[in-house]
């Protein structure tokens, strides 16, 4: 069998994560979940404001104004959560 070139974990790792009890496992599974999330989170791009804006304005019957009424709240919503995330 070809060897893998993407391995997660050499074999001194390996040999490590045998060992572990379950609340070690545990760290260790919830620290690689949260790497990878990362990981994700930042190569993940969110549209602008303003590339918000200009696709609900070519929605028919949304004008300027209500296009700003929308990107205000969606922006609003946006800070919300991230200020109760971070309490």
């Amino acid at each position: 069998m070809a060897k893998n070139k993407t391995e997660l974990i050499n074999r001194k790792e390996y040999d490590r994560i045998r060992k572990m009890d379950h609340g070690q496992m545990s760290m260790f599974c919830r620290d690689m979940y949260l790497k990878g999330y990362n990981a994700g989170k930042q190569e993940v791009s969110g549209l602008s404001e303003s590339e918000v804006q200009q696709i609900i304005l070519q929605i028919k019957g949304i004008g300027e104004k209500k296009a700003n009424d929308i990107v205000k709240a969606l922006t609003q919503a946006q800070e919300e959560r991230r200020r109760v995330r971070n309490e």
